[in-house]
């Protein structure tokens, strides 16, 4: 089994209660590895299509993915820039504030060789990507990856995709909507957020969301609504699964633990629903910790109840 994921990796500067902060890597891409990485068998590949500098914040990038079992083959490397950066500060309720530095990222260039795309896909099971992935990129290299992605039946891997969407990094919202509901129509398995989609298209619900997806012919579709219920659809079977409280401390990588923990679930052979169950409790496992990445053996707790 093997697992691409295409997207931004940042150094990831988090605000501790004594003010000072502390340095880790994250990126909702990434996010989405670690949980995969953490859930799937050992034999199983979880591979990282990014690009990086080479300065000595890459170097440290690279050996954390390579320290937690993540495939770097797919990461090219980039002289004349560097990785991203951000902030999280958080509030009492868990809600985080994000402050970006990733104009110039090298990651933005992860998609201008059309040969090395084709490689990196090649003999792999499921390739993950979301909205963000979509954004960073210049137009052309952006349609290159959705190319390069192809039609639903017109591959050997199936795709996954969250919308995930950023208003900020977009020049504007027809743009943005243009190219996620492109992306959109060309997935196997779709993971909005009601949130984000009712900022981006105003649907009114999450039902509003799943009906919309399911309109472009996408056979899995899961939107995640925070506190509220998740709700489904896949091959004709739609369902509506409950959300249990949670203790919010960092909201921080939530719906990417839970992208992460559900797709993992499904490869394994579990049904929509039990994967549903999986993923939420992962996600709360992740929202009562400070940072995007949890460890693994927490991860591994919270997915097998």
């Amino acid at each position: 089994m093997r697992v691409v994921c295409i997207g931004e990796c940042m150094v990831e500067f988090l605000r501790q209660d004594d003010g000072l902060w502390r340095q880790g890597f994250a990126g909702d891409s990434l996010n989405v590895a670690w949980a995969m990485r953490a859930l799937l068998p050992a034999d199983a590949k979880v591979d990282y299509l990014t690009r990086v500098g080479t300065d000595a914040l890459s170097e440290a990038m690279l050996d954390m993915l390579r320290s937690a079992g993540i495939g770097t083959g797919t990461i090219t490397r980039d002289p004349k820039r560097t990785v991203g950066l951000y902030t999280i500060q958080t509030a009492s309720d868990g809600e985080r504030s994000f402050s970006y530095w990733r104009s110039d990222s090298a990651a933005r260039g992860l998609a201008e060789d059309a040969g090395h795309l084709s490689a990196c896909l090649a003999g792999s099971d499921l390739v993950y990507l979301s909205g963000i992935t979509l954004a960073i990129l210049p137009p052309p290299d952006r349609e290159r990856l959705m190319t390069a992605l192809q039609k639903r039946h017109a591959r050997p891997f199936r795709v996954a995709f969250d919308p995930n969407f950023r208003p900020r990094l977009w020049p504007d919202l027809q743009t943005a909507t243009d190219a996620v509901t492109h992306m959109a129509g060309l997935a196997d398995i779709l993971l909005p957020t009601h949130e984000d989609e009712h900022l981006a298209f105003g649907d009114a619900d999450a039902g509003a969301t799943l009906v919309r997806y399911r309109g472009l012919g996408v056979p899995e579709v899961v939107v995640k609504d925070g506190k509220q219920p998740t709700v489904f659809e896949c091959n004709g079977e739609a369902g509506i699964r409950p959300v249990a409280p949670a203790v919010a401390v960092d909201t921080t990588g939530a719906g990417d633990s839970f992208n992460g923990a559900y797709l993992a679930a499904r490869l394994g052979g579990a049904t929509v629903a039990q994967a549903i169950a999986q993923a939420q409790r992962v996600s709360a496992a992740v929202v009562g910790r400070r940072g995007a990445l949890v460890a693994a053996d927490a991860l591994r707790a919270a997915a097998s109840g």
